[in-house]
Protein backbone atom coordinates (compact mmCIF):
# COMPACT_ATOMS: atom_id res chain seq x y z
CA UNK A 1 0.00 0.00 0.00
CA UNK A 2 1.24 3.72 -0.62
CA UNK A 3 -0.03 7.34 0.12
CA UNK A 4 -2.55 7.97 2.43
CA UNK A 5 -3.73 4.37 2.59
CA UNK A 6 0.00 3.67 4.11
CA UNK A 7 0.22 6.86 6.31
CA UNK A 8 -2.95 6.52 7.97
CA UNK A 9 -1.84 2.60 8.96
CA UNK A 10 1.13 3.88 10.45
CA UNK A 11 -0.23 7.10 12.06
CA UNK A 12 0.28 5.68 15.26
CA UNK A 13 4.23 5.73 15.30
CA UNK A 14 4.85 2.31 14.04
CA UNK A 15 7.68 1.05 15.70
CA UNK A 16 7.84 -2.35 16.43
CA UNK A 17 7.75 -4.27 20.15
CA UNK A 18 10.60 -6.11 20.69
CA UNK A 19 11.86 -9.56 23.07
CA UNK A 20 14.55 -11.16 23.39
CA UNK A 21 14.84 -15.24 23.29
CA UNK A 22 17.21 -17.25 24.34
CA UNK A 23 20.21 -17.36 22.66
CA UNK A 24 19.93 -14.46 21.61
CA UNK A 25 16.93 -14.31 18.56
CA UNK A 26 14.59 -11.12 18.64
CA UNK A 27 11.22 -11.78 18.21
CA UNK A 28 9.78 -8.59 16.74
CA UNK A 29 6.03 -7.46 16.01
CA UNK A 30 4.90 -4.71 13.89
CA UNK A 31 1.61 -3.06 13.78
CA UNK A 32 -0.78 -4.88 11.59
CA UNK A 33 1.66 -8.40 10.73
CA UNK A 34 1.90 -11.53 12.64
CA UNK A 35 5.00 -11.39 14.49
CA UNK A 36 8.42 -12.79 13.54
CA UNK A 37 11.75 -14.19 14.47
CA UNK A 38 15.41 -12.21 13.27
CA UNK A 39 17.98 -15.19 13.74
CA UNK A 40 21.94 -14.61 13.34
CA UNK A 41 23.11 -17.31 11.10
CA UNK A 42 25.80 -20.09 12.13
CA UNK A 43 29.29 -20.18 10.41
CA UNK A 44 28.42 -22.01 7.23
CA UNK A 45 24.72 -22.16 7.47
CA UNK A 46 22.30 -21.75 3.85
CA UNK A 47 18.66 -21.90 3.57
CA UNK A 48 18.12 -25.43 3.69
CA UNK A 49 20.32 -25.63 7.39
CA UNK A 50 18.32 -22.34 8.58
CA UNK A 51 15.38 -23.69 7.66
CA UNK A 52 15.41 -27.44 9.44
CA UNK A 53 16.58 -25.34 12.69
CA UNK A 54 14.04 -23.02 12.68
CA UNK A 55 11.24 -24.15 10.65
CA UNK A 56 9.75 -27.70 10.13
CA UNK A 57 12.35 -28.47 7.95
CA UNK A 58 14.70 -28.32 5.15
CA UNK A 59 11.38 -28.37 2.75
CA UNK A 60 10.97 -24.58 3.55
CA UNK A 61 13.65 -23.37 2.56
CA UNK A 62 12.26 -21.84 -0.99
CA UNK A 63 9.90 -19.72 1.63
CA UNK A 64 12.42 -18.71 4.03
CA UNK A 65 14.62 -17.25 0.87
CA UNK A 66 11.80 -15.65 -0.42
CA UNK A 67 11.15 -13.97 2.84
CA UNK A 68 14.49 -12.83 2.81
CA UNK A 69 14.72 -10.89 -0.32
CA UNK A 70 16.15 -14.10 -2.53
CA UNK A 71 19.19 -13.94 -1.33
CA UNK A 72 21.58 -16.48 -2.54
CA UNK A 73 22.68 -17.23 0.38
CA UNK A 74 22.08 -15.97 4.14
CA UNK A 75 24.56 -12.81 5.13
CA UNK A 76 27.40 -13.24 7.76
CA UNK A 77 26.61 -10.79 10.32
CA UNK A 78 23.33 -10.46 9.26
CA UNK A 79 19.86 -11.47 11.16
CA UNK A 80 17.30 -14.01 9.07
CA UNK A 81 13.87 -13.17 9.11
CA UNK A 82 11.63 -16.15 10.10
CA UNK A 83 8.05 -15.19 9.48
CA UNK A 84 5.24 -16.48 12.36
CA UNK A 85 4.24 -19.62 9.54
CA UNK A 86 7.24 -20.90 8.92
CA UNK A 87 8.74 -20.81 12.63
CA UNK A 88 8.41 -24.22 14.52
CA UNK A 89 6.23 -25.02 17.52
CA UNK A 90 8.62 -24.34 20.32
CA UNK A 91 9.97 -20.98 18.75
CA UNK A 92 6.47 -19.26 18.50
CA UNK A 93 5.86 -20.23 22.01
CA UNK A 94 9.41 -18.54 22.75
CA UNK A 95 8.65 -15.80 20.29
CA UNK A 96 5.15 -15.20 22.14
CA UNK A 97 6.85 -15.61 25.54
CA UNK A 98 9.64 -12.65 24.88
CA UNK A 99 6.93 -10.35 23.47
CA UNK A 100 4.00 -10.89 25.64
CA UNK A 101 6.36 -11.98 29.26
CA UNK A 102 2.77 -11.36 30.93
CA UNK A 103 1.12 -14.04 28.90
CA UNK A 104 0.71 -17.39 30.80
CA UNK A 105 -1.09 -20.63 30.29
CA UNK A 106 -3.73 -21.65 32.87
CA UNK A 107 -5.94 -24.48 33.02
CA UNK A 108 -8.60 -23.61 30.90
CA UNK A 109 -6.28 -22.23 28.21
CA UNK A 110 -4.08 -19.39 27.53
CA UNK A 111 -4.14 -15.91 29.47
CA UNK A 112 -2.96 -13.05 27.16
CA UNK A 113 -2.91 -9.59 28.43
CA UNK A 114 -3.25 -6.92 26.16
CA UNK A 115 -0.20 -4.59 25.24
CA UNK A 116 -2.05 -1.86 23.01
CA UNK A 117 1.47 -0.64 22.13
CA UNK A 118 0.22 1.71 19.27
CA UNK A 119 -1.34 4.51 21.36
CA UNK A 120 -3.47 2.26 22.81
CA UNK A 121 -4.80 0.27 19.71
CA UNK A 122 -5.07 -3.31 21.22
CA UNK A 123 -3.93 -6.30 19.01
CA UNK A 124 -7.43 -7.50 17.33
CA UNK A 125 -9.47 -10.31 17.98
CA UNK A 126 -8.82 -11.78 14.66
CA UNK A 127 -4.77 -11.46 15.38
CA UNK A 128 -5.04 -13.32 18.74
CA UNK A 129 -6.68 -15.92 16.98
CA UNK A 130 -4.35 -16.27 14.21
CA UNK A 131 -1.62 -16.82 16.61
CA UNK A 132 -2.62 -18.92 19.35
CA UNK A 133 -5.27 -20.86 17.03
CA UNK A 134 -3.88 -21.11 13.86
CA UNK A 135 -6.64 -19.77 12.46
CA UNK A 136 -8.08 -15.99 12.48
CA UNK A 137 -12.08 -17.00 11.57
CA UNK A 138 -11.84 -18.48 15.57
CA UNK A 139 -11.96 -15.18 16.91
CA UNK A 140 -15.91 -15.35 17.24
CA UNK A 141 -15.06 -18.34 20.10
CA UNK A 142 -12.30 -16.09 21.86
CA UNK A 143 -15.20 -13.04 21.68
CA UNK A 144 -17.81 -16.17 23.18
CA UNK A 145 -15.16 -17.19 26.14
CA UNK A 146 -14.11 -13.21 27.16
CA UNK A 147 -17.85 -12.00 26.72
CA UNK A 148 -17.87 -8.76 28.65
CA UNK A 149 -14.80 -7.26 26.92
CA UNK A 150 -15.68 -5.41 24.00
CA UNK A 151 -14.48 -5.22 20.54
CA UNK A 152 -11.57 -3.24 21.81
CA UNK A 153 -10.45 -4.34 24.99
CA UNK A 154 -7.64 -1.74 27.04
CA UNK A 155 -4.24 -2.05 27.63
CA UNK A 156 -4.10 -4.58 30.47
CA UNK A 157 -7.17 -6.42 29.83
CA UNK A 158 -7.07 -9.78 30.01
CA UNK A 159 -8.11 -12.32 27.26
CA UNK A 160 -8.65 -16.29 27.51
CA UNK A 161 -7.89 -18.40 25.05
CA UNK A 162 -9.89 -21.45 25.36
CA UNK A 163 -8.07 -24.45 25.61
CA UNK A 164 -10.24 -26.58 23.33
CA UNK A 165 -8.92 -24.07 20.06
CA UNK A 166 -4.91 -23.68 21.13
CA UNK A 167 -2.76 -24.87 18.71
CA UNK A 168 -0.59 -27.68 20.38
CA UNK A 169 2.33 -26.49 21.20
CA UNK A 170 0.82 -23.88 23.57
CA UNK A 171 -1.62 -26.62 25.18
CA UNK A 172 1.77 -28.66 25.86
CA UNK A 173 2.74 -25.48 28.16
CA UNK A 174 1.99 -26.88 31.38
CA UNK A 175 -0.47 -25.08 33.59
CA UNK A 176 0.01 -22.57 36.22
CA UNK A 177 -1.93 -21.97 39.40
CA UNK A 178 -4.69 -19.80 38.62
CA UNK A 179 -4.52 -15.77 39.84
CA UNK A 180 -7.30 -13.77 40.60
CA UNK A 181 -8.38 -11.99 37.97
CA UNK A 182 -9.56 -8.48 37.97
CA UNK A 183 -13.35 -7.46 36.92
CA UNK A 184 -13.87 -6.32 33.76
CA UNK A 185 -14.85 -3.07 32.60
CA UNK A 186 -18.56 -2.92 31.32
CA UNK A 187 -19.82 -1.14 28.66
CA UNK A 188 -23.13 -0.36 29.70
CA UNK A 189 -25.86 -0.11 27.25
CA UNK A 190 -29.37 0.81 27.37
CA UNK A 191 -32.73 -1.40 26.86
CA UNK A 192 -35.99 -0.58 25.50
CA UNK A 193 -38.61 -1.50 27.49
CA UNK A 194 -41.77 -0.24 29.71
CA UNK A 195 -41.06 0.67 33.15
CA UNK A 196 -42.76 -2.17 35.23
CA UNK A 197 -41.47 -4.54 38.66
CA UNK A 198 -38.45 -5.61 39.08
CA UNK A 199 -37.96 -9.51 38.08
CA UNK A 200 -37.88 -12.17 40.25
CA UNK A 201 -36.31 -15.16 39.32
CA UNK A 202 -38.60 -17.93 39.26
CA UNK A 203 -38.09 -20.89 41.61
CA UNK A 204 -36.06 -23.35 40.32
CA UNK A 205 -37.61 -26.50 39.07
CA UNK A 206 -36.23 -29.67 40.26
CA UNK A 207 -34.01 -30.75 37.27
CA UNK A 208 -32.28 -27.09 37.87
CA UNK A 209 -31.15 -27.96 41.40
CA UNK A 210 -29.62 -30.86 40.21
CA UNK A 211 -26.87 -29.20 38.41
CA UNK A 212 -24.42 -26.10 39.05
CA UNK A 213 -25.16 -23.14 37.86
CA UNK A 214 -22.81 -21.67 35.35
CA UNK A 215 -21.05 -18.16 36.02
CA UNK A 216 -22.25 -15.45 34.88
CA UNK A 217 -21.46 -14.95 30.66
CA UNK A 218 -21.49 -18.47 30.37
CA UNK A 219 -23.92 -20.55 28.59
CA UNK A 220 -25.49 -23.90 30.59
CA UNK A 221 -28.01 -26.43 28.49
CA UNK A 222 -30.91 -27.47 30.31
CA UNK A 223 -33.43 -29.83 28.25
CA UNK A 224 -33.92 -27.62 24.73
CA UNK A 225 -33.15 -24.53 26.53
CA UNK A 226 -29.84 -22.46 26.91
CA UNK A 227 -29.34 -20.76 30.36
CA UNK A 228 -27.66 -17.13 30.31
CA UNK A 229 -26.78 -15.04 33.97
CA UNK A 230 -26.26 -11.83 33.05
CA UNK A 231 -23.34 -9.58 33.73
CA UNK A 232 -23.16 -5.68 35.02
CA UNK A 233 -24.47 -3.64 32.43
CA UNK A 234 -25.85 -6.48 30.25
CA UNK A 235 -29.08 -5.87 28.31
CA UNK A 236 -31.76 -8.79 27.22
CA UNK A 237 -31.16 -6.88 23.72
CA UNK A 238 -28.09 -6.66 23.00
CA UNK A 239 -26.21 -9.53 25.28
CA UNK A 240 -28.83 -12.10 25.03
CA UNK A 241 -30.97 -11.75 21.82
CA UNK A 242 -28.49 -9.42 19.14
CA UNK A 243 -25.77 -11.85 20.61
CA UNK A 244 -26.93 -15.55 20.44
CA UNK A 245 -29.93 -15.01 18.00
CA UNK A 246 -28.11 -13.18 15.67
CA UNK A 247 -31.31 -11.22 14.80
CA UNK A 248 -30.22 -7.67 13.98
CA UNK A 249 -34.10 -6.20 13.21
CA UNK A 250 -36.18 -3.84 15.32
CA UNK A 251 -39.33 -5.91 15.02
CA UNK A 252 -37.57 -9.46 15.56
CA UNK A 253 -35.51 -8.05 18.32
CA UNK A 254 -38.32 -6.80 20.28
CA UNK A 255 -40.63 -9.51 19.95
CA UNK A 256 -37.78 -12.40 20.55
CA UNK A 257 -37.22 -10.44 23.59
CA UNK A 258 -40.34 -10.23 24.60
CA UNK A 259 -40.81 -14.01 24.30
CA UNK A 260 -38.07 -14.62 26.29
CA UNK A 261 -38.46 -12.32 28.99
CA UNK A 262 -41.80 -14.25 29.02
CA UNK A 263 -40.22 -17.37 29.54
CA UNK A 264 -37.95 -16.70 32.02
CA UNK A 265 -40.40 -14.87 34.27
CA UNK A 266 -38.74 -11.83 33.76
CA UNK A 267 -41.39 -8.50 34.17
CA UNK A 268 -38.96 -5.59 33.52
CA UNK A 269 -36.81 -6.22 31.06
CA UNK A 270 -34.87 -2.60 31.80
CA UNK A 271 -34.27 -4.37 35.31
CA UNK A 272 -32.90 -7.46 35.15
CA UNK A 273 -30.83 -8.54 38.43
CA UNK A 274 -26.93 -9.34 37.68
CA UNK A 275 -26.48 -13.71 37.57
CA UNK A 276 -30.97 -13.48 36.61
CA UNK A 277 -30.80 -16.95 34.56
CA UNK A 278 -32.40 -15.88 30.89
CA UNK A 279 -33.83 -19.18 29.25
CA UNK A 280 -33.25 -19.12 25.57
CA UNK A 281 -34.78 -21.86 23.55
CA UNK A 282 -32.52 -23.94 21.22
CA UNK A 283 -34.68 -22.96 18.32
CA UNK A 284 -33.43 -19.33 18.42
CA UNK A 285 -30.20 -20.39 19.13
CA UNK A 286 -27.42 -19.50 16.37
CA UNK A 287 -25.64 -23.01 15.48
CA UNK A 288 -22.48 -22.26 17.18
CA UNK A 289 -24.48 -21.65 20.56
CA UNK A 290 -25.61 -25.22 20.25
CA UNK A 291 -24.27 -28.08 22.74
CA UNK A 292 -21.15 -29.53 20.95
CA UNK A 293 -22.67 -32.54 18.97
CA UNK A 294 -26.18 -30.88 17.90
CA UNK A 295 -26.87 -31.60 14.54
CA UNK A 296 -27.04 -27.93 13.60
CA UNK A 297 -24.10 -27.18 15.00
CA UNK A 298 -22.32 -30.10 13.61
CA UNK A 299 -23.37 -29.45 9.72
CA UNK A 300 -22.29 -25.61 10.86
CA UNK A 301 -18.79 -26.88 11.74
CA UNK A 302 -18.87 -29.10 8.99
CA UNK A 303 -19.35 -25.97 6.71
CA UNK A 304 -16.98 -23.74 8.17
CA UNK A 305 -14.18 -26.63 7.71
CA UNK A 306 -15.22 -26.97 4.43
CA UNK A 307 -15.13 -23.33 3.09
CA UNK A 308 -11.98 -22.89 5.51
CA UNK A 309 -9.91 -25.37 3.34
CA UNK A 310 -10.42 -22.83 0.43
CA UNK A 311 -8.12 -20.00 -0.19
CA UNK A 312 -7.15 -17.46 -2.48
CA UNK A 313 -3.93 -18.20 -4.30
CA UNK A 314 -3.91 -14.59 -5.88
CA UNK A 315 -0.96 -11.85 -4.43
CA UNK A 316 -1.65 -8.43 -5.93
CA UNK A 317 0.07 -6.05 -4.29
CA UNK A 318 -1.48 -2.49 -3.28
CA UNK A 319 -4.21 -4.16 -5.73
CA UNK A 320 -2.03 -4.72 -9.22
CA UNK A 321 -4.01 -6.26 -11.77
CA UNK A 322 -7.08 -6.22 -9.39
CA UNK A 323 -10.88 -4.74 -10.84
CA UNK A 324 -12.97 -3.84 -8.38
CA UNK A 325 -16.67 -2.76 -9.66
CA UNK A 326 -18.12 -0.37 -6.99
CA UNK A 327 -21.98 -0.19 -6.34
CA UNK A 328 -23.63 2.03 -4.14
CA UNK A 329 -26.99 0.96 -2.95
CA UNK A 330 -30.71 2.36 -4.01
CA UNK A 331 -30.86 5.64 -5.45
CA UNK A 332 -33.20 7.15 -7.44
CA UNK A 333 -36.96 6.98 -6.17
CA UNK A 334 -35.19 4.46 -3.84
CA UNK A 335 -34.17 6.68 -0.82
CA UNK A 336 -33.11 3.05 1.29
CA UNK A 337 -33.51 3.60 4.79
CA UNK A 338 -34.45 7.12 6.13
CA UNK A 339 -34.20 8.10 9.47
CA UNK A 340 -34.21 12.02 10.99
CA UNK A 341 -34.10 12.97 7.54
CA UNK A 342 -30.73 10.94 6.55
CA UNK A 343 -31.07 8.98 3.26
CA UNK A 344 -29.04 5.57 3.17
CA UNK A 345 -29.13 6.00 -0.56
CA UNK A 346 -27.47 9.88 -0.28
CA UNK A 347 -24.36 8.76 2.09
CA UNK A 348 -24.16 5.40 0.86
CA UNK A 349 -23.37 7.15 -2.83
CA UNK A 350 -20.87 9.67 -1.09
CA UNK A 351 -19.06 6.67 0.67
CA UNK A 352 -18.54 4.86 -2.98
CA UNK A 353 -17.65 8.24 -4.32
CA UNK A 354 -14.59 8.35 -2.06
CA UNK A 355 -13.70 4.86 -1.85
CA UNK A 356 -13.31 5.50 -6.12
CA UNK A 357 -11.28 8.17 -5.68
CA UNK A 358 -9.14 6.45 -2.79
CA UNK A 359 -8.55 3.59 -4.90
CA UNK A 360 -7.65 5.55 -8.11
CA UNK A 361 -5.16 7.75 -6.20
CA UNK A 362 -3.16 5.60 -4.22
CA UNK A 363 -3.72 1.86 -5.46
CA UNK A 364 -2.97 -0.27 -8.58
CA UNK A 365 -6.74 -0.99 -8.97
CA UNK A 366 -8.80 -0.27 -12.21
CA UNK A 367 -12.35 0.76 -10.79
CA UNK A 368 -16.03 0.28 -12.03
CA UNK A 369 -19.36 2.11 -10.67
CA UNK A 370 -22.67 0.86 -11.25
CA UNK A 371 -24.02 3.77 -10.36
CA UNK A 372 -23.53 7.86 -11.25
CA UNK A 373 -24.73 11.38 -10.20
CA UNK A 374 -23.91 13.91 -12.22
CA UNK A 375 -25.25 16.43 -9.81
CA UNK A 376 -22.90 15.36 -6.86
CA UNK A 377 -20.45 17.49 -6.30
CA UNK A 378 -16.72 18.05 -4.98
CA UNK A 379 -17.57 20.24 -2.78
CA UNK A 380 -19.40 17.67 -1.05
CA UNK A 381 -15.69 16.54 -0.08
CA UNK A 382 -15.66 18.69 3.30
CA UNK A 383 -19.64 19.02 3.79
CA UNK A 384 -20.87 17.05 6.90
CA UNK A 385 -24.79 17.31 5.76
CA UNK A 386 -25.52 16.78 2.05
CA UNK A 387 -28.57 18.06 0.46
CA UNK A 388 -30.66 14.63 -0.66
CA UNK A 389 -30.78 13.81 -4.72
CA UNK A 390 -32.51 11.69 -6.67
CA UNK A 391 -29.91 12.30 -10.15
CA UNK A 392 -28.26 8.92 -9.19
CA UNK A 393 -28.47 7.02 -13.00
CA UNK A 394 -27.88 3.23 -12.95
CA UNK A 395 -24.79 2.40 -16.15
CA UNK A 396 -26.76 0.28 -18.10
CA UNK A 397 -26.99 1.38 -21.96
CA UNK A 398 -28.80 3.25 -21.96
CA UNK A 399 -28.71 4.79 -18.15
CA UNK A 400 -31.42 3.80 -16.33
CA UNK A 401 -32.97 6.08 -13.80
CA UNK A 402 -33.62 4.31 -11.03
CA UNK A 403 -37.35 4.80 -10.88
CA UNK A 404 -38.30 1.12 -10.01
CA UNK A 405 -36.48 -0.16 -7.15
CA UNK A 406 -36.76 -4.18 -8.07
CA UNK A 407 -36.10 -3.17 -11.83
CA UNK A 408 -32.38 -1.21 -10.14
CA UNK A 409 -31.68 -4.15 -7.57
CA UNK A 410 -31.50 -6.93 -10.68
CA UNK A 411 -30.30 -4.87 -13.27
CA UNK A 412 -27.15 -3.83 -10.45
CA UNK A 413 -26.20 -7.98 -10.72
CA UNK A 414 -26.58 -7.89 -14.41
CA UNK A 415 -24.15 -4.73 -15.35
CA UNK A 416 -21.85 -6.29 -12.89
CA UNK A 417 -21.75 -9.49 -15.05
CA UNK A 418 -21.66 -8.00 -17.84
CA UNK A 419 -18.60 -6.01 -16.73
CA UNK A 420 -17.26 -9.51 -15.66
CA UNK A 421 -17.99 -10.94 -18.86
CA UNK A 422 -15.97 -8.33 -21.09
CA UNK A 423 -12.92 -8.67 -18.77
CA UNK A 424 -13.04 -12.02 -19.16
CA UNK A 425 -12.82 -11.27 -22.84
CA UNK A 426 -9.37 -9.18 -22.35
CA UNK A 427 -8.21 -12.27 -20.19
CA UNK A 428 -9.01 -11.15 -16.65
CA UNK A 429 -9.01 -13.70 -13.86
CA UNK A 430 -12.46 -13.80 -12.35
CA UNK A 431 -10.66 -13.96 -8.87
CA UNK A 432 -8.86 -10.84 -10.10
CA UNK A 433 -12.05 -8.91 -9.59
CA UNK A 434 -14.02 -7.81 -6.40
CA UNK A 435 -18.00 -6.52 -6.44
CA UNK A 436 -18.58 -4.40 -3.68
CA UNK A 437 -21.92 -2.95 -2.43
CA UNK A 438 -22.19 -0.11 -0.35
CA UNK A 439 -25.34 0.41 1.52
CA UNK A 440 -26.34 1.56 5.07
CA UNK A 441 -29.12 -0.18 7.41
CA UNK A 442 -31.70 0.05 9.17
CA UNK A 443 -31.37 -2.70 12.60
CA UNK A 444 -32.58 -2.63 16.49
CA UNK A 445 -30.87 0.89 17.97
CA UNK A 446 -28.75 -1.55 20.10
CA UNK A 447 -27.00 -2.80 17.37
CA UNK A 448 -24.04 -0.41 16.43
CA UNK A 449 -21.20 -0.62 13.68
CA UNK A 450 -20.23 -1.92 9.90
CA UNK A 451 -20.79 -5.22 8.74
CA UNK A 452 -20.20 -7.60 5.87
CA UNK A 453 -22.42 -9.62 3.77
CA UNK A 454 -21.52 -12.07 1.99
CA UNK A 455 -23.06 -15.16 -0.66
CA UNK A 456 -24.03 -18.49 1.26
CA UNK A 457 -23.39 -21.04 -0.86
CA UNK A 458 -26.37 -23.33 0.59
CA UNK A 459 -29.01 -19.88 -0.11
CA UNK A 460 -28.03 -19.68 -3.57
CA UNK A 461 -29.72 -21.23 -6.38
CA UNK A 462 -27.89 -23.10 -9.22
CA UNK A 463 -29.48 -20.02 -12.35
CA UNK A 464 -30.72 -16.78 -11.72
CA UNK A 465 -33.60 -15.81 -13.05
CA UNK A 466 -33.54 -14.37 -16.41
CA UNK A 467 -36.25 -11.78 -18.11
CA UNK A 468 -34.50 -9.98 -20.49
CA UNK A 469 -37.05 -8.57 -22.00
CA UNK A 470 -38.15 -6.82 -18.53
CA UNK A 471 -34.63 -5.29 -18.60
CA UNK A 472 -34.03 -3.66 -21.68
CA UNK A 473 -30.33 -2.81 -22.11
CA UNK A 474 -27.27 -3.35 -23.84
CA UNK A 475 -26.16 -5.42 -21.37
CA UNK A 476 -29.25 -8.11 -21.11
CA UNK A 477 -28.72 -8.58 -24.92
CA UNK A 478 -25.38 -9.84 -24.61
CA UNK A 479 -25.48 -12.35 -21.97
CA UNK A 480 -27.13 -15.76 -21.39
CA UNK A 481 -28.88 -17.10 -18.09
CA UNK A 482 -26.19 -16.72 -14.83
CA UNK A 483 -25.63 -20.81 -13.98
CA UNK A 484 -23.85 -21.35 -10.66
CA UNK A 485 -22.34 -24.76 -10.30
CA UNK A 486 -21.89 -26.35 -6.91
CA UNK A 487 -18.31 -25.44 -7.12
CA UNK A 488 -18.45 -21.82 -7.77
CA UNK A 489 -21.32 -21.32 -4.97
CA UNK A 490 -18.51 -22.64 -2.52
CA UNK A 491 -15.64 -20.59 -3.74
CA UNK A 492 -17.36 -17.45 -4.08
CA UNK A 493 -18.28 -18.14 -0.38
CA UNK A 494 -15.34 -19.15 0.65
CA UNK A 495 -13.47 -15.84 -1.43
CA UNK A 496 -15.77 -13.34 -0.34
CA UNK A 497 -15.96 -14.24 3.22
CA UNK A 498 -11.93 -13.88 2.90
CA UNK A 499 -12.54 -10.10 1.42
CA UNK A 500 -15.26 -9.44 3.81
CA UNK A 501 -12.72 -10.64 6.64
CA UNK A 502 -9.86 -8.53 5.55
CA UNK A 503 -12.38 -5.59 5.29
CA UNK A 504 -13.45 -5.78 8.83
CA UNK A 505 -10.04 -5.84 10.00
CA UNK A 506 -9.03 -3.20 8.56
CA UNK A 507 -11.80 -0.81 9.65
CA UNK A 508 -10.61 -2.18 13.22
CA UNK A 509 -7.24 -1.00 12.68
CA UNK A 510 -8.42 2.49 11.47
CA UNK A 511 -11.22 2.63 14.69
CA UNK A 512 -14.44 2.50 12.58
CA UNK A 513 -16.92 0.61 14.82
CA UNK A 514 -17.75 -2.70 14.08
CA UNK A 515 -20.72 -5.08 14.76
CA UNK A 516 -18.96 -6.90 17.76
CA UNK A 517 -21.47 -10.30 17.02
CA UNK A 518 -20.44 -11.76 13.71
CA UNK A 519 -19.56 -8.74 11.16
CA UNK A 520 -19.05 -11.26 8.49
CA UNK A 521 -22.42 -12.44 7.27
CA UNK A 522 -23.59 -14.87 4.71
CA UNK A 523 -27.15 -14.25 5.21
CA UNK A 524 -30.05 -11.29 6.23
CA UNK A 525 -31.70 -12.84 8.83
CA UNK A 526 -35.48 -11.06 9.12
CA UNK A 527 -38.88 -12.59 10.54
CA UNK A 528 -37.35 -15.74 10.82
CA UNK A 529 -36.52 -16.38 7.41
CA UNK A 530 -33.03 -16.18 5.73
CA UNK A 531 -31.82 -14.82 2.40
CA UNK A 532 -29.10 -13.31 -0.04
CA UNK A 533 -29.23 -10.26 -1.32
CA UNK A 534 -29.85 -10.31 -5.21
CA UNK A 535 -27.08 -8.30 -5.92
CA UNK A 536 -25.16 -10.56 -4.34
CA UNK A 537 -26.57 -14.02 -4.87
CA UNK A 538 -26.93 -13.34 -8.99
CA UNK A 539 -23.67 -12.24 -9.47
CA UNK A 540 -20.57 -13.97 -11.23
CA UNK A 541 -18.38 -12.00 -9.81
CA UNK A 542 -16.48 -14.57 -7.26
CA UNK A 543 -15.52 -11.85 -4.62
CA UNK A 544 -18.67 -10.57 -4.01
CA UNK A 545 -19.47 -7.98 -1.13
CA UNK A 546 -22.40 -6.18 0.30
CA UNK A 547 -20.76 -3.66 3.01
CA UNK A 548 -23.16 -2.20 5.87
CA UNK A 549 -21.20 0.61 6.59
CA UNK A 550 -23.71 1.59 9.32
CA UNK A 551 -26.85 1.43 11.28
CA UNK A 552 -28.95 4.65 11.04
CA UNK A 553 -30.68 3.95 13.87
CA UNK A 554 -28.27 3.97 16.08
CA UNK A 555 -27.92 7.44 17.33
CA UNK A 556 -24.02 7.42 17.51
CA UNK A 557 -23.74 5.81 14.17
CA UNK A 558 -25.70 8.48 12.49
CA UNK A 559 -23.89 11.08 13.80
CA UNK A 560 -20.85 9.27 12.89
CA UNK A 561 -22.07 9.33 9.29
CA UNK A 562 -23.08 12.80 9.00
CA UNK A 563 -19.49 13.82 9.51
CA UNK A 564 -17.13 13.81 6.29
CA UNK A 565 -14.03 12.92 8.35
CA UNK A 566 -15.80 10.04 9.47
CA UNK A 567 -16.96 9.34 5.91
CA UNK A 568 -13.68 10.08 4.56
CA UNK A 569 -11.61 7.66 7.33
CA UNK A 570 -14.70 4.47 6.42
CA UNK A 571 -12.95 5.68 2.28
CA UNK A 572 -9.67 4.76 3.66
CA UNK A 573 -10.54 1.67 5.68
CA UNK A 574 -12.22 0.11 2.96
CA UNK A 575 -9.75 0.33 0.21
CA UNK A 576 -7.36 -0.65 2.56
CA UNK A 577 -9.41 -4.23 3.41
CA UNK A 578 -9.82 -4.33 -0.39
CA UNK A 579 -6.07 -4.42 -0.61
CA UNK A 580 -5.45 -7.08 2.11
CA UNK A 581 -7.30 -8.76 0.85
CA UNK A 582 -5.58 -9.81 -2.32
CA UNK A 583 -2.10 -9.36 -0.59
CA UNK A 584 -2.73 -12.26 1.76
Amino acid sequence: MTGAILLALALAGDRPVTGTLAGGARAEWRRGEAPELLVLPRAGEGWSQLASRLSSGASRAPELRAANDGLAAPLAGVRVRVPWGLLRPALRVEAVRALFPRDRRVAAGWEHEVVAPWDGDAESWWELAEWFCGEGSLYSELRQANPTLDLYPERGSRILIPAAVLLPEFRRVPAVPEREAPPAAVTPVAAVGTPAPAATPPPAAPRERSAAPAAAGQLEYRDGEAIYRLRPGEALYSAVVVRFTGQLHAADVNATALEIARRSGIADVTAIPVGYPVRIPFDDLLPEFLPAGDPRRAAWEKNREELAAIRRVIRAANLDGIQIILDAGHGGADTGAVVDGVWESTYVYDVMSRVKRVLEQQTKATVWTTVSNPEFSRANLERDVLPNERDQRLLVQPPYGLADPTTGVHLRWILANSLLRRLEKQHVNPERVAFVSIHADSLHPSVRGMMVYVPSRVLRGSRAPWQPASYRCRETRSLSTPRFSPVFRSRAEALSTQLGEAIVRSAERFSIPVHPYQPVRSSVLRGGSRWVPAVLRYTLVPSAVLIEICNLNNEQDRKDLLSWRFREKLAHAIAAGLAEGFSR
